[in-house]
């Protein structure tokens, strides 16, 4: 800047300090730098000079470009005090200014000058975070502007002039360098350097040149380690005499073409590598025949052990048709009968006819009755052995304390009035059920003792069955002073027990309260909820267990829960997010096999149901009942490993695949309402897991 002597200004701004700088100059004329007045100014400078008004009235400035928006000018003006950008708040005239906008848009002064109060958000106040001027001091060496004040001139009002302050370094021009080969750095020869310090040149044999960086590379030629003959011919040799010893002779010349043919330099090279090509392909050769092999082992492996799985459900399918103790094992037998009734109707109708034909449908009739009643004999039998044990062990089960598992894996349990009550009560039931009465060498005394104890202690219960219970113990203690017989009590104790167990397994809290109960559209009585068969396809339940155990099962429904054991292994593995194979039922997949894929694999027409699966179509995707495939199992690990299904599926399969696909999307529609449910409550996890872990 300059000016004419006598005339004096003064500058105001920040300087690198943050305080107000003042400058007292002579004269009263416009500054050089910028152009001088504010028009000059305004069209001569890009930038934007931004004020930022802290707190404590405290002011710090900034050039920027006119393009910058206000979220760079954040980030730039965080970074100067050394805190995050989502903790300051810039605002113009009291209100907000939002990230997008440029510094062009906002209100600018002639002088280019824009003026923003810089805040802290509550987060940071949350956070206890502060604006530091020590940092931000630490971080600037330089001002970019500074204010000059100048004095007018006989009586003029003053005026300030925006002074800019740019720091501009030369560009330096590449002049050449190098790459260091081992590690690809790239080093440039400098155009500017300093000297080397005095106390370095002083020392003897210290040399700074670019001969010490660079190799030089000569060629020179020596002597030969040896003597050789050369040949000449056309000279006058005079004879002289060869000295005793040994005397080496001259070779016969030799022509380039014979050297080469001697040497034989294109065979040896074509010898090499024939045997070089022998002895890879000998490797080639026994590493596929070791590779076949441990193939052949593997494939035999995985033969045996299907084979063996096969031979044990067969054994298992054999001991559980010869011994049936489960509800699903009498169901085989009954389907095994149903398949044999079948088979003999058909023989009969191919062999006779008329009056032949009617006869040995009687005969046939007969058969089957005997068979049935054979069979619902064993069942009934069984389940009178295995009633007692599962009453026992669900009154055990009742009486045991709560378990969870809680911090760092430990099991925690506790107990609960509930668990504590079962308990109390299950060991009455154990000694009335193991009292003997005095015909059978009981002491009649104690037993009875044990029948006035047990009536006061079932006062106390809030139950609809006391009052009965209460009048068979008193029963049994008149008979007792009848002295009757064991026989004639086995009923009435079977009633007690009954009574008793029934007590032990309903909640006090809710004895009183009706349970929920629905008509059974068959038998016509009135069931509780949970006694109706329910599956994902029909809309209402309305037909009892009692009364679909009575129709006979006609198929093997053993078979479709191995299928669907498979899929909801297949699924746990995979971390499957959705709930379909979990919520589906042994019934739903029979559907799907019989009426959907029609009992056989889409691709060999097998119909054993024993090989049948049902794997994923789109291995990507979830498994539901419009994104399954039924084939065997071979077929099904075969499947499972490709990747584009339209290569490998012609198109007429995949065009009946999808519209199975559609059928089953119809069929099972209201799956995916019970699905949402499922997923959106979090309670499908617990869904087929039997209440472990997976």
């Amino acid at each position: 800047m300059g000016g004419e002597e006598g005339e004096s200004f003064s500058v105001a701004g920040t300087s690198a300090s943050g305080g107000t700088l003042s400058i007292s100059v002579p004269g009263g004329g416009s500054s050089s730098t910028g152009g001088g007045g504010p028009g000059a100014r305004t069209t001569g400078r890009k930038d934007v000079t931004v004020k930022f008004h802290l707190m404590k009235a405290q002011v710090v400035a900034h050039a920027y470009p006119r393009q910058h928006t206000l979220e760079e000018v954040k980030e730039h003006i965080a970074c100067k005090f050394q805190v995050k950008s989502k903790f300051l708040v810039l605002r113009q005239a009291g209100a907000e200014l939002p990230g997008h906008r440029r510094l062009e848009e906002l209100c600018v002064s002639e002088y280019n000058v824009c003026d923003l109060e810089l805040l802290l958000s509550e987060l940071a106040r949350d956070e206890n975070v502060q604006l530091n001027l020590k940092l931000y001091y630490r971080n600037l060496t330089l001002p970019d502007i500074i204010t000059v004040r100048i004095a007018g001139e006989d009586g003029k009002p003053s005026r300030d002039v925006v002074v800019e302050i740019e720091n501009q370094v030369i560009t330096k021009p590449f002049v050449g360098g190098y790459i260091n080969k081992q590690n690809n750095v790239e080093y440039h020869h400098a155009f500017t350097q300093t000297g080397p310090p005095a106390d370095r040149l002083a020392r003897p044999g210290t040399k700074f040149s670019r001969d010490t960086q660079t190799i030089c590379e000569r060629t020179t030629t020596t002597t030969i380690p040896r003597c050789q003959a050369v040949q000449h011919s056309g000279l006058a040799v005079a004879e002289r005499k060869v000295p005793d010893g040994p005397c080496r002779q001259p070779l016969p010349y030799e022509t380039a073409q014979e050297l080469e043919r001697r040497k034989d330099v294109a065979g040896k090279v074509l010898l090499i590598q024939r045997n070089f090509r022998r002895v890879l392909w000998q490797r080639l050769v026994k590493k596929s025949a070791a590779e076949w092999r441990a193939l052949q082992q593997r494939q035999q492996a995985n033969e045996a052990g299907a084979q063996e799985s096969k031979t044990l459900a067969h054994n298992k399918t054999a001991v559980s048709r010869a011994y049936p103790k489960t509800n699903e094992e009498f169901d085989a037998l009954f389907a095994q009968i149903h398949c044999w009734k079948e088979n003999e109707m058909k023989l009969i109708r191919e062999k006779y006819s008329g009056a032949p034909k009617i006869a040995e449908m009687n005969i046939l009739l007969d058969k089957e009755i005997q068979l049935l009643n054979g069979v619902e004999r064993q069942r009934r039998a069984i389940r009178r052995e295995q009633l007692e044990e599962v009453v026992e062990r669900q009154l055990v089960k009742i009486s045991e304390p709560k378990r969870w598992v809680g911090y760092n894996n430990r099991v925690i349990e506790m107990e609960t009035p509930q668990t504590q009550r079962a308990r109390f009560l299950l060991v009455y039931y154990r000694r009335l059920k193991m009292a003997l009465p005095p015909s059978a060498g009981g002491d009649p005394q104690e037993h009875m003792a044990l029948l006035d104890e047990l009536a006061d202690v079932i006062v106390q219960e809030n139950h609809p069955a006391t009052e009965e219970l209460e009048n068979l113990l008193q029963r049994e203690r008149k008979l007792l002073l009848c002295h009757l017989r064991t026989e004639d009590l086995s009923i009435l104790r079977k009633r007690q027990l009954t009574l008793l167990a029934d007590i032990i397994r309903t909640d006090p809290e809710k004895a009183r309260e009706r349970p929920v109960t629905k008509l059974c559209r068959k038998c016509k009585k009135l069931r509780p909820a949970n006694a109706f068969t329910v599956h994902t396809r029909q809309r209402s339940a309305d037909v009892c267990g009692q009364c679909t155990s009575l129709l006979g099962s006609t198929v093997d429904i053993a078979v479709y829960r191995s299928i669907l054991r498979a899929i909801r292994r297949d699924e746990r593995k995979r971390g499957s997010l959705a709930s379909y194979a979990f919520i589906i039922q042994e019934n739903d997949i029979k559907h799907i096999v019989e009426n959907i894929w029609h009992g056989h694999s889409v691709i060999s027409n097998d119909t054993d149901r024993a090989d049948l699966m049902l794997p994923r179509w789109n291995v990507a995707q979830d498994w539901s009942p419009w994104n399954c495939i039924c084939l065997t199992e071979q077929e099904t690990r075969a499947h499972l490993k490709l990747q584009r299904l339209d290569r490998f599926y012609q198109p007429s399969v995949l065009k009946e695949i999808q519209s199975k696909h559609a059928l089953a999307r119809s069929v099972f529609g209201q799956l995916r309402e019970i699905d949402q449910e499922f997923t959106e409550s979090g309670d499908w996890w617990q869904v087929g897991l039997d209440e472990k872990l997976v």
